[in-house]
């Protein structure tokens, strides 16, 4: 068998210190790699989910706007239907007032042809009574 002498053991541990250093080495670039990946991950998640979330208050903002727009459209329907009953209603007035205008006078013309039919007959029976019926 061999004997290790001081030279092996030496180079053993200079072996092992050198493979040690390169790991050393490689962890230290691996680590912030890796924690650098796990970072971005993560901001990739929480842009995702922030994203997520404006999306969702934008169609919210979306919605109401559009709700607010129907509320509105509502309420000036509503006026214009309200104001359209009112003008309505006002022109049923007006002509139930021109309606009862004729009616009167309608009521003092058949007045005033009564009077003036008695009024004829009254003065024909005179006229008949004066001129002779010879000469009609």
């Amino acid at each position: 068998m061999t004997s290790f002498d001081a030279n092996d053991i030496g180079f053993v541990l200079g072996i092992i210190g050198i493979v040690g250093a390169v790991f050393t080495i490689y962890n230290y670039f691996k680590k912030p790699q890796e924690e650098i990946e796990t970072k971005q991950a993560i901001a990739e998640k929480e842009i995702s989910s922030k994203a997520t979330i404006l999306a969702q208050k934008e169609m919210e903002n979306k919605a109401n706007v559009l709700a607010q727009q129907v509320q509105w459209e509502k309420e000036a329907n509503e006026k214009k239907f309200n104001e359209f009953s009112c003008r309505l209603d006002q022109s049923m007035a007006l002509a139930q007032n021109h309606i009862h205008t004729v009616d009167v006078k309608v009521d003092t013309l058949i007045t005033t042809i009564g009077k003036m039919s008695n009024e004829i007959t009254r003065l024909s029976t005179i006229i008949d009574e004066r001129i002779p019926r010879v000469l009609k």
